[in-house]
């Protein structure tokens, strides 16, 4: 028996002994590290620094109105914040907007029915900017006769390069751009509609959030502008809370979830309706939604403390009886 168990030791030291020794020889060696800030090496600081600059664009969106066959103009600031020169060149892009936060992305003039980068003419479209140097430019909207009414879309874009990677090379570009919307006179349906208004069914504590989507059916942009009204169970009106306004371009949805009641001691069952207008006639939205906030957590505490209260006051009732009789008749 002893000597099965001694050869049964020696085989699974045979076997977990390589494994070991092999783990062992693949471990990486440690890396050096790169050091970042004043104790890096001078050498090694040349190498990793990147050509730095920023344009500054201003302002940053342009919304306008026009006619068929109207020119529209307006002016942009380009400003050079960095420590270089940068050579600057002006172009005009469509843009849309993707996903339900309003992100904009620059697209090809797929769509005819929103396009306007075509329509717009920029003065200059190249120059030079020292450091800290500004250059106001010019731009023109020229807008066809047959042209269709409703919204159309780009950004101005102000695009740098020349910068490089020190020891590489490589050039780094900016572009910076303001976004215009136009509107164009006609016939143009405006329709937005509320596609969601929410909250959570049920609360422990506040604060309280609420979700709103809009969803925009019309041919134009639009920005809807309201507030959360929120009433108690007694029919109390208790707070206005205003949402953020947001441009909502033709076709998309957007999402607005920054909307909280900021109040954590409730209790109770409460209304939320959502109140606003939109576009130029101020057409009206009303949305309704009801939430709970119960702290069940400190009501479950009390309740069992009383529970407990009420248990030792049982146990002891004959005790407390005679005290009482004692009390009374004086004995």
């Amino acid at each position: 028996m002893l000597k099965n168990i001694l050869v049964s030791l020696f085989t699974l030291t045979l076997v977990f002994a390589p494994v070991s020794s092999f783990a062992q020889t693949i471990n990486p060696s440690p890396q050096p590290k790169t050091q970042v800030g004043e104790n890096a090496p001078e050498t090694q600081a040349q190498e990793t620094t990147l050509y730095q600059k920023t344009i500054v664009i201003s302002p940053t969106t342009f919304e306008l109105t026009a006619n068929i066959g109207e020119v529209v103009r307006n002016k942009l600031k380009i400003r050079n914040a960095g420590t270089e020169p940068l050579a600057i060149a002006m172009e005009a892009a469509d843009f849309t907007t993707i996903g339900e936060g309003g992100e904009v992305t620059i697209k090809n003039a797929e769509d005819e029915s929103y396009s306007l980068a075509k329509w717009i003419i920029v003065n200059p479209k190249n120059f030079t900017l020292a450091p800290q140097e500004e250059k106001i430019v010019d731009f023109s909207i020229v807008v066809p006769l047959g042209a269709e009414p409703g919204g159309h879309y780009a950004t101005v874009m102000a695009a740098a390069t020349g910068g490089t990677t020190a020891g590489t090379g490589l050039a780094i570009a900016q572009k910076t751009g303001a976004l215009v919307l136009l509107s164009v006179a006609g016939e143009v349906k405006e329709s937005l509609f509320v596609k969601e208004f929410s909250s959570p069914r049920f609360n422990e504590y506040g604060p309280v959030p609420f979700k709103i989507r809009f969803e925009n059916a019309g041919t134009v942009h639009t920005k809807p502008m309201g507030f959360v009204s929120i009433t108690d169970m007694f029919d109390v009106k208790l707070i206005d809370i205003p949402f953020p306004a947001h441009n909502i371009f033709p076709g998309k949805t957007r999402l607005i979830d920054d909307v909280k009641w900021d109040k954590k001691w409730l209790f109770g069952k409460y209304t939320a309706t959502l109140v606003g207008n939109y576009g130029i006639s101020n057409t009206p939205f009303v949305a309704l939604t009801t939430f709970w906030v119960i702290p069940w957590k400190i009501i479950s505490v009390a309740v069992l403390g009383l529970l407990v209260i009420l248990f030792f006051l049982w146990k002891i009732r004959r005790r407390m009886w005679m005290a009482v009789r004692i009390l009374i008749r004086g004995q």
